[in-house]
């Protein structure tokens, strides 16, 4: 799957797409534990 991925885009495009991805999934992961966090405080108060 990998190798696919290398022979269709360039090295360039291929390390652009991999750092969009994780920034991707960074994002949402952030954004799902300030909602956690937010509905917690909720609870609280």
């Amino acid at each position: 799957m990998l190798w696919i991925y290398q022979k269709l885009f360039p090295k360039k495009y291929y390390i652009g797409i991999f750092r969009g991805i994780t920034f991707t999934f960074s994002c949402l992961f952030l954004f799902l534990a300030a909602g956690i966090c937010f509905v917690d405080w909720n609870k609280f108060f």
